[in-house]
Protein backbone atom coordinates (compact mmCIF):
# COMPACT_ATOMS: atom_id res chain seq x y z
CA UNK A 1 0.00 0.00 0.00
CA UNK A 2 3.27 2.05 0.25
CA UNK A 3 3.21 5.07 -2.46
CA UNK A 4 -0.69 4.90 -3.07
CA UNK A 5 -2.46 8.25 -1.24
CA UNK A 6 -6.00 7.59 -0.16
CA UNK A 7 -8.87 9.76 -1.88
CA UNK A 8 -10.22 11.76 0.87
CA UNK A 9 -13.91 11.65 1.49
CA UNK A 10 -16.05 14.62 1.02
CA UNK A 11 -19.46 16.13 1.70
CA UNK A 12 -21.62 15.27 -1.31
CA UNK A 13 -22.29 19.13 -1.85
CA UNK A 14 -19.05 19.55 -2.55
CA UNK A 15 -18.47 17.28 -5.24
CA UNK A 16 -19.75 19.50 -7.81
CA UNK A 17 -16.86 22.21 -6.71
CA UNK A 18 -14.36 19.45 -6.90
CA UNK A 19 -15.30 17.96 -10.47
CA UNK A 20 -15.03 21.71 -11.61
CA UNK A 21 -17.98 21.34 -13.97
CA UNK A 22 -18.69 25.06 -13.60
CA UNK A 23 -15.72 26.71 -13.22
CA UNK A 24 -14.53 27.13 -16.56
CA UNK A 25 -18.01 29.09 -16.94
CA UNK A 26 -17.54 30.59 -13.97
CA UNK A 27 -13.96 31.65 -14.04
CA UNK A 28 -14.33 33.12 -17.73
CA UNK A 29 -17.80 35.15 -16.24
CA UNK A 30 -16.12 36.43 -13.78
CA UNK A 31 -13.21 37.74 -16.37
CA UNK A 32 -15.20 38.61 -18.84
CA UNK A 33 -17.30 40.67 -16.45
CA UNK A 34 -14.18 42.69 -14.83
CA UNK A 35 -13.05 43.62 -18.66
CA UNK A 36 -16.43 45.17 -19.39
CA UNK A 37 -17.09 46.92 -16.30
CA UNK A 38 -13.44 48.18 -15.69
CA UNK A 39 -13.97 49.53 -20.05
CA UNK A 40 -16.98 51.22 -18.95
CA UNK A 41 -15.56 53.01 -15.80
CA UNK A 42 -12.44 53.73 -17.70
CA UNK A 43 -14.54 56.10 -20.26
CA UNK A 44 -15.66 58.90 -18.52
CA UNK A 45 -17.73 61.20 -20.78
CA UNK A 46 -18.84 64.74 -19.59
CA UNK A 47 -21.24 66.96 -21.72
CA UNK A 48 -23.30 66.72 -23.81
CA UNK A 49 -24.55 63.67 -26.20
CA UNK A 50 -23.52 63.35 -29.97
CA UNK A 51 -26.24 63.22 -32.28
CA UNK A 52 -26.70 59.42 -32.75
CA UNK A 53 -28.54 56.03 -32.62
CA UNK A 54 -26.99 56.08 -28.52
CA UNK A 55 -28.95 59.67 -27.88
CA UNK A 56 -32.11 58.26 -29.13
CA UNK A 57 -32.17 54.98 -26.63
CA UNK A 58 -31.08 57.12 -23.60
CA UNK A 59 -33.98 59.64 -24.68
CA UNK A 60 -36.76 57.40 -25.24
CA UNK A 61 -35.55 55.36 -22.29
CA UNK A 62 -35.69 58.42 -20.25
CA UNK A 63 -39.59 58.38 -21.85
CA UNK A 64 -40.56 55.32 -20.25
CA UNK A 65 -38.88 55.43 -17.57
CA UNK A 66 -41.29 58.74 -16.84
CA UNK A 67 -43.82 56.81 -17.71
CA UNK A 68 -44.64 58.84 -21.28
CA UNK A 69 -43.82 56.11 -23.51
CA UNK A 70 -41.80 56.21 -27.02
CA UNK A 71 -41.14 59.85 -27.47
CA UNK A 72 -38.30 60.90 -30.12
CA UNK A 73 -35.68 63.21 -28.30
CA UNK A 74 -38.87 64.55 -26.19
CA UNK A 75 -40.94 66.19 -29.28
CA UNK A 76 -43.45 63.46 -30.48
CA UNK A 77 -44.05 59.86 -30.76
CA UNK A 78 -42.01 57.43 -32.59
CA UNK A 79 -41.74 54.04 -33.71
CA UNK A 80 -38.56 54.62 -35.67
CA UNK A 81 -36.47 51.94 -33.24
CA UNK A 82 -37.59 48.95 -31.90
CA UNK A 83 -38.79 49.65 -28.51
CA UNK A 84 -36.94 46.80 -26.25
CA UNK A 85 -33.53 48.18 -25.58
CA UNK A 86 -35.45 51.31 -24.60
CA UNK A 87 -38.06 49.07 -22.91
CA UNK A 88 -34.95 47.06 -20.69
CA UNK A 89 -32.35 50.68 -20.18
CA UNK A 90 -36.19 52.51 -19.08
CA UNK A 91 -36.73 50.29 -16.33
CA UNK A 92 -33.39 50.48 -15.67
CA UNK A 93 -33.86 54.21 -14.88
CA UNK A 94 -36.86 53.66 -13.06
CA UNK A 95 -34.85 51.60 -10.75
CA UNK A 96 -31.77 53.32 -10.24
CA UNK A 97 -31.70 56.69 -11.92
CA UNK A 98 -31.77 58.16 -15.19
CA UNK A 99 -27.44 57.32 -15.10
CA UNK A 100 -25.83 56.54 -18.70
CA UNK A 101 -23.69 54.24 -16.52
CA UNK A 102 -27.05 52.38 -15.59
CA UNK A 103 -27.12 51.36 -18.80
CA UNK A 104 -23.42 50.69 -19.61
CA UNK A 105 -22.97 48.04 -16.70
CA UNK A 106 -26.36 46.39 -17.87
CA UNK A 107 -24.38 45.66 -20.87
CA UNK A 108 -21.10 44.49 -19.32
CA UNK A 109 -23.38 42.18 -17.32
CA UNK A 110 -24.96 40.70 -20.20
CA UNK A 111 -21.83 40.53 -22.61
CA UNK A 112 -20.40 38.19 -19.70
CA UNK A 113 -23.46 36.23 -19.41
CA UNK A 114 -23.36 36.22 -23.53
CA UNK A 115 -19.97 34.13 -22.85
CA UNK A 116 -21.50 31.62 -20.69
CA UNK A 117 -24.30 31.20 -22.48
CA UNK A 118 -22.26 30.34 -25.84
CA UNK A 119 -19.92 28.04 -23.82
CA UNK A 120 -23.19 26.60 -22.99
CA UNK A 121 -24.03 25.96 -26.45
CA UNK A 122 -20.89 24.84 -27.46
CA UNK A 123 -20.93 22.17 -25.36
CA UNK A 124 -24.05 20.75 -26.04
CA UNK A 125 -23.22 19.95 -29.61
CA UNK A 126 -19.71 19.89 -29.81
CA UNK A 127 -17.24 19.22 -27.21
CA UNK A 128 -15.79 20.89 -23.48
CA UNK A 129 -12.51 21.67 -24.85
CA UNK A 130 -13.72 23.45 -27.89
CA UNK A 131 -16.39 25.18 -25.60
CA UNK A 132 -13.50 26.60 -23.32
CA UNK A 133 -11.72 27.26 -26.43
CA UNK A 134 -14.79 29.56 -27.35
CA UNK A 135 -15.44 31.18 -23.69
CA UNK A 136 -11.76 32.40 -24.04
CA UNK A 137 -12.04 33.90 -27.40
CA UNK A 138 -15.35 35.97 -26.73
CA UNK A 139 -14.22 36.55 -23.39
CA UNK A 140 -11.03 38.49 -24.65
CA UNK A 141 -12.23 39.52 -28.34
CA UNK A 142 -12.18 43.22 -28.17
CA UNK A 143 -15.04 44.56 -30.34
CA UNK A 144 -17.71 42.93 -27.82
CA UNK A 145 -15.85 44.52 -24.89
CA UNK A 146 -15.80 48.07 -26.88
CA UNK A 147 -19.57 47.99 -27.41
CA UNK A 148 -20.35 47.30 -23.25
CA UNK A 149 -19.55 51.27 -23.28
CA UNK A 150 -22.19 52.53 -25.83
CA UNK A 151 -25.91 52.47 -25.32
CA UNK A 152 -27.14 50.92 -28.58
CA UNK A 153 -28.68 47.11 -28.69
CA UNK A 154 -25.41 45.57 -29.77
CA UNK A 155 -25.04 43.73 -26.45
CA UNK A 156 -28.23 42.65 -25.49
CA UNK A 157 -29.29 41.55 -28.96
CA UNK A 158 -26.46 39.47 -29.45
CA UNK A 159 -27.09 37.94 -25.83
CA UNK A 160 -30.69 36.74 -27.30
CA UNK A 161 -29.23 35.51 -30.46
CA UNK A 162 -26.99 33.15 -28.70
CA UNK A 163 -29.96 31.48 -26.25
CA UNK A 164 -32.12 30.71 -29.58
CA UNK A 165 -29.08 29.00 -30.40
CA UNK A 166 -29.34 27.52 -27.12
CA UNK A 167 -32.35 26.17 -27.50
CA UNK A 168 -32.01 25.29 -30.97
CA UNK A 169 -29.35 22.96 -29.85
CA UNK A 170 -31.37 20.68 -27.66
CA UNK A 171 -34.74 21.95 -29.13
CA UNK A 172 -37.76 19.62 -30.71
CA UNK A 173 -40.58 19.86 -32.62
CA UNK A 174 -42.93 19.61 -29.90
CA UNK A 175 -44.95 22.60 -28.89
CA UNK A 176 -43.29 23.40 -25.82
CA UNK A 177 -39.91 24.08 -27.50
CA UNK A 178 -41.64 25.33 -30.42
CA UNK A 179 -43.17 28.55 -27.73
CA UNK A 180 -39.92 29.11 -26.49
CA UNK A 181 -38.38 29.34 -30.11
CA UNK A 182 -41.41 32.11 -31.17
CA UNK A 183 -40.74 33.86 -27.72
CA UNK A 184 -37.24 34.49 -28.33
CA UNK A 185 -37.55 35.24 -31.63
CA UNK A 186 -40.48 37.79 -31.24
CA UNK A 187 -38.19 39.76 -28.47
CA UNK A 188 -35.40 39.78 -30.71
CA UNK A 189 -37.61 41.62 -32.80
CA UNK A 190 -38.43 43.66 -30.66
CA UNK A 191 -34.71 44.54 -29.99
CA UNK A 192 -33.92 44.70 -33.33
CA UNK A 193 -35.82 44.09 -36.38
CA UNK A 194 -33.34 41.67 -38.54
CA UNK A 195 -34.44 39.20 -35.59
CA UNK A 196 -37.25 37.99 -38.10
CA UNK A 197 -35.40 36.52 -40.40
CA UNK A 198 -33.92 34.26 -37.37
CA UNK A 199 -37.36 32.53 -38.12
CA UNK A 200 -35.41 30.39 -40.51
CA UNK A 201 -33.81 28.44 -38.02
CA UNK A 202 -35.98 26.08 -36.78
CA UNK A 203 -37.05 25.37 -40.41
CA UNK A 204 -33.56 24.73 -41.00
CA UNK A 205 -33.66 23.34 -37.45
CA UNK A 206 -36.41 20.67 -37.79
CA UNK A 207 -36.16 20.11 -41.84
CA UNK A 208 -34.61 16.17 -41.74
CA UNK A 209 -37.13 15.51 -38.55
CA UNK A 210 -40.37 16.49 -39.90
CA UNK A 211 -42.50 15.77 -43.13
CA UNK A 212 -43.33 18.92 -45.07
CA UNK A 213 -46.71 19.17 -44.33
CA UNK A 214 -45.70 18.98 -40.41
CA UNK A 215 -42.64 20.99 -40.70
CA UNK A 216 -45.38 23.90 -42.23
CA UNK A 217 -47.65 23.24 -39.50
CA UNK A 218 -44.88 23.78 -36.65
CA UNK A 219 -43.56 26.93 -38.22
CA UNK A 220 -47.28 28.44 -38.69
CA UNK A 221 -46.97 27.69 -35.19
CA UNK A 222 -44.37 29.85 -34.40
CA UNK A 223 -44.92 32.96 -36.78
CA UNK A 224 -48.22 32.91 -34.75
CA UNK A 225 -46.19 32.63 -31.49
CA UNK A 226 -43.95 35.58 -32.63
CA UNK A 227 -47.15 37.44 -34.07
CA UNK A 228 -48.47 37.73 -30.08
CA UNK A 229 -45.33 38.89 -28.99
CA UNK A 230 -44.91 41.57 -31.18
CA UNK A 231 -48.46 42.64 -30.91
CA UNK A 232 -48.71 44.68 -28.27
CA UNK A 233 -46.03 47.45 -29.64
CA UNK A 234 -48.28 46.78 -32.85
CA UNK A 235 -51.51 47.89 -31.23
CA UNK A 236 -49.50 50.88 -29.58
CA UNK A 237 -48.30 51.88 -33.22
CA UNK A 238 -52.09 51.80 -34.64
CA UNK A 239 -53.03 53.96 -31.52
CA UNK A 240 -50.31 56.27 -31.27
CA UNK A 241 -49.20 56.85 -34.97
CA UNK A 242 -52.07 56.35 -36.35
CA UNK A 243 -50.25 53.45 -38.70
CA UNK A 244 -49.50 49.73 -38.82
CA UNK A 245 -46.20 49.53 -37.60
CA UNK A 246 -45.14 45.92 -36.68
CA UNK A 247 -41.46 46.62 -35.84
CA UNK A 248 -40.14 49.89 -36.60
CA UNK A 249 -39.93 52.52 -39.31
CA UNK A 250 -36.29 52.24 -39.38
CA UNK A 251 -35.75 49.78 -41.62
CA UNK A 252 -36.32 52.29 -44.47
CA UNK A 253 -33.37 54.13 -43.75
CA UNK A 254 -31.86 51.41 -43.66
CA UNK A 255 -32.58 50.47 -47.13
CA UNK A 256 -32.00 53.68 -48.82
CA UNK A 257 -28.27 53.67 -47.76
CA UNK A 258 -28.34 50.90 -49.67
CA UNK A 259 -29.96 51.62 -52.69
CA UNK A 260 -29.26 55.21 -53.19
CA UNK A 261 -27.29 57.37 -56.55
CA UNK A 262 -25.18 58.32 -53.59
CA UNK A 263 -24.43 54.82 -52.34
CA UNK A 264 -20.84 53.74 -51.33
CA UNK A 265 -21.78 50.66 -49.56
CA UNK A 266 -21.62 51.99 -46.02
CA UNK A 267 -24.41 54.12 -44.33
CA UNK A 268 -25.10 57.48 -45.80
CA UNK A 269 -28.00 59.74 -45.42
CA UNK A 270 -30.70 61.92 -47.48
CA UNK A 271 -29.61 65.89 -47.60
CA UNK A 272 -31.52 67.79 -45.13
CA UNK A 273 -33.61 69.20 -48.32
CA UNK A 274 -35.32 65.53 -48.71
CA UNK A 275 -37.00 65.79 -45.88
CA UNK A 276 -38.72 69.52 -45.93
CA UNK A 277 -41.63 68.15 -48.30
CA UNK A 278 -43.22 66.26 -45.79
CA UNK A 279 -45.21 66.97 -42.94
CA UNK A 280 -42.68 68.51 -40.12
CA UNK A 281 -44.93 67.26 -36.89
CA UNK A 282 -44.56 63.95 -35.14
CA UNK A 283 -46.08 61.23 -36.15
CA UNK A 284 -46.56 62.53 -39.63
CA UNK A 285 -43.06 63.69 -40.69
CA UNK A 286 -41.43 60.30 -39.57
CA UNK A 287 -44.37 58.18 -41.43
CA UNK A 288 -44.00 59.96 -44.72
CA UNK A 289 -40.45 59.98 -45.06
CA UNK A 290 -40.28 56.56 -44.64
CA UNK A 291 -42.62 55.65 -47.16
CA UNK A 292 -40.62 58.00 -49.47
CA UNK A 293 -37.43 56.31 -48.20
CA UNK A 294 -38.44 52.61 -49.08
CA UNK A 295 -40.21 53.66 -52.50
CA UNK A 296 -37.20 55.35 -53.40
CA UNK A 297 -34.58 52.66 -52.49
CA UNK A 298 -36.97 50.00 -54.26
CA UNK A 299 -36.88 52.51 -57.14
CA UNK A 300 -33.16 53.00 -57.49
CA UNK A 301 -32.99 48.38 -56.75
CA UNK A 302 -34.78 47.75 -60.07
CA UNK A 303 -33.28 50.56 -62.33
CA UNK A 304 -29.61 50.55 -61.94
CA UNK A 305 -28.74 46.66 -61.88
CA UNK A 306 -25.06 46.99 -62.46
CA UNK A 307 -24.48 49.75 -59.54
CA UNK A 308 -26.22 47.03 -57.58
CA UNK A 309 -23.54 44.36 -58.35
CA UNK A 310 -20.85 46.95 -57.84
CA UNK A 311 -22.35 48.08 -54.44
CA UNK A 312 -22.19 44.38 -52.91
CA UNK A 313 -18.63 44.16 -52.42
CA UNK A 314 -18.23 47.62 -51.28
CA UNK A 315 -20.94 46.41 -48.67
CA UNK A 316 -19.43 43.72 -47.64
CA UNK A 317 -16.00 45.45 -47.39
CA UNK A 318 -17.76 47.84 -44.69
CA UNK A 319 -19.54 45.03 -43.11
CA UNK A 320 -16.05 43.80 -42.10
CA UNK A 321 -14.04 46.73 -40.99
CA UNK A 322 -11.77 46.28 -37.95
CA UNK A 323 -13.72 46.08 -34.14
CA UNK A 324 -11.20 49.43 -33.67
CA UNK A 325 -14.87 51.11 -34.95
CA UNK A 326 -16.46 50.93 -32.07
CA UNK A 327 -13.93 53.31 -30.67
CA UNK A 328 -16.07 56.06 -33.17
CA UNK A 329 -18.94 55.53 -31.26
CA UNK A 330 -17.22 55.34 -27.74
CA UNK A 331 -15.45 58.50 -28.64
CA UNK A 332 -18.22 60.06 -30.08
CA UNK A 333 -18.49 62.85 -27.36
CA UNK A 334 -19.04 66.82 -28.50
CA UNK A 335 -17.14 68.16 -25.45
CA UNK A 336 -14.03 65.85 -26.38
CA UNK A 337 -12.88 61.91 -26.69
CA UNK A 338 -12.77 60.42 -23.63
CA UNK A 339 -10.30 58.04 -25.20
CA UNK A 340 -7.13 59.71 -25.72
CA UNK A 341 -5.65 59.28 -29.48
CA UNK A 342 -2.61 57.38 -28.67
CA UNK A 343 -4.96 54.98 -26.78
CA UNK A 344 -6.75 54.80 -29.50
CA UNK A 345 -4.18 54.02 -31.60
CA UNK A 346 -2.93 50.85 -29.49
CA UNK A 347 -6.41 49.73 -28.79
CA UNK A 348 -6.84 49.85 -32.32
CA UNK A 349 -3.83 47.51 -33.26
CA UNK A 350 -5.23 44.76 -30.91
CA UNK A 351 -8.80 45.23 -31.91
CA UNK A 352 -8.39 44.60 -35.29
CA UNK A 353 -5.57 41.90 -35.12
CA UNK A 354 -8.47 39.87 -33.09
CA UNK A 355 -11.17 40.36 -35.70
CA UNK A 356 -9.45 39.63 -38.83
CA UNK A 357 -7.43 37.01 -37.48
CA UNK A 358 -11.55 35.62 -36.33
CA UNK A 359 -12.12 36.15 -39.72
CA UNK A 360 -9.42 34.14 -41.09
CA UNK A 361 -9.88 31.22 -38.52
CA UNK A 362 -13.55 31.33 -39.70
CA UNK A 363 -12.91 31.41 -43.69
CA UNK A 364 -10.78 28.81 -42.79
CA UNK A 365 -13.41 26.60 -41.15
CA UNK A 366 -15.30 26.89 -44.30
CA UNK A 367 -13.00 25.10 -46.33
CA UNK A 368 -11.09 22.47 -43.36
CA UNK A 369 -14.33 21.78 -41.44
CA UNK A 370 -16.08 18.44 -43.20
CA UNK A 371 -19.79 17.30 -42.85
CA UNK A 372 -18.68 16.41 -39.52
CA UNK A 373 -19.80 19.90 -38.42
CA UNK A 374 -21.11 21.56 -41.02
CA UNK A 375 -23.58 18.86 -41.51
CA UNK A 376 -24.75 18.63 -38.36
CA UNK A 377 -28.10 20.73 -36.47
CA UNK A 378 -25.79 23.13 -35.30
CA UNK A 379 -23.62 23.70 -38.22
CA UNK A 380 -26.95 24.37 -40.28
CA UNK A 381 -27.81 26.69 -38.05
CA UNK A 382 -23.89 28.63 -38.49
CA UNK A 383 -24.01 28.33 -41.90
CA UNK A 384 -27.81 29.75 -42.39
CA UNK A 385 -26.83 32.64 -39.78
CA UNK A 386 -23.68 33.81 -41.51
CA UNK A 387 -25.19 33.90 -45.27
CA UNK A 388 -28.47 35.51 -43.95
CA UNK A 389 -26.00 38.01 -42.68
CA UNK A 390 -24.24 38.25 -46.03
CA UNK A 391 -27.56 38.55 -48.03
CA UNK A 392 -29.03 41.78 -45.58
CA UNK A 393 -25.48 43.71 -45.22
CA UNK A 394 -23.79 42.67 -48.79
CA UNK A 395 -27.15 43.29 -50.37
CA UNK A 396 -30.32 44.09 -48.91
CA UNK A 397 -29.33 47.14 -46.69
CA UNK A 398 -25.85 47.98 -46.44
CA UNK A 399 -22.46 47.03 -44.54
CA UNK A 400 -21.60 48.09 -41.50
CA UNK A 401 -19.63 46.60 -38.79
CA UNK A 402 -21.91 47.26 -36.15
CA UNK A 403 -24.39 44.63 -38.09
CA UNK A 404 -21.86 42.06 -37.11
CA UNK A 405 -21.05 42.14 -33.92
CA UNK A 406 -24.34 39.40 -33.01
CA UNK A 407 -22.70 37.50 -35.34
CA UNK A 408 -18.95 36.95 -34.34
CA UNK A 409 -20.31 34.28 -31.41
CA UNK A 410 -20.55 32.63 -34.17
CA UNK A 411 -17.13 32.72 -35.92
CA UNK A 412 -16.09 31.92 -32.97
CA UNK A 413 -17.21 29.00 -32.67
CA UNK A 414 -16.60 28.40 -36.63
CA UNK A 415 -12.76 29.50 -35.14
CA UNK A 416 -12.77 27.53 -32.07
CA UNK A 417 -13.34 24.47 -33.97
CA UNK A 418 -10.53 25.07 -36.31
CA UNK A 419 -8.16 25.69 -33.73
CA UNK A 420 -9.22 22.29 -31.26
CA UNK A 421 -9.02 19.76 -34.39
CA UNK A 422 -5.91 21.25 -35.68
CA UNK A 423 -4.71 20.81 -31.73
CA UNK A 424 -5.79 17.42 -31.91
CA UNK A 425 -4.42 16.23 -35.40
CA UNK A 426 -0.93 18.02 -34.27
CA UNK A 427 0.38 14.55 -33.19
CA UNK A 428 -0.35 12.95 -36.39
CA UNK A 429 1.75 16.31 -38.33
CA UNK A 430 4.72 15.72 -35.90
CA UNK A 431 4.62 12.39 -36.39
CA UNK A 432 8.33 11.06 -37.84
CA UNK A 433 8.20 9.28 -40.92
CA UNK A 434 9.47 5.78 -40.83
Amino acid sequence: MSGIVARPHLPERLVPIVNWRWFPHASLFVLALLLRVAWVLRVERVGEWAFNDALYYHATSVSVAGGNGFEALGVGPSARWPPGYSAVLGGLYWLFGVDPLVGELFNAAVGALTVVGLMIFVERVLDRPTAIVAGVMLCLLPGPILWTDVLVTETLFTAVFVTLFIVLARARPTWRWLVAIGVIIGLGSLIRGEALTWGLLPIVAFWHELPRIELARRIAGIAAIIVVVLLPWTIRNAVVMDAFIPVATNASQTLWSGHNPEATGAQNYPPDSYYLEFDQTLPALELESSTALRSDAFEFMFTHPLRELELIPLKLIHLNRGDSYALDWVNAAPDGPPISRIDVERISVVADAAYYALLAFTLLGVFVLGRSFWGTRAGRLIATSLLTALFLYGFLYYGNYRYRVPYEPLMVVVAATVMTRLWARRREWTRPLT
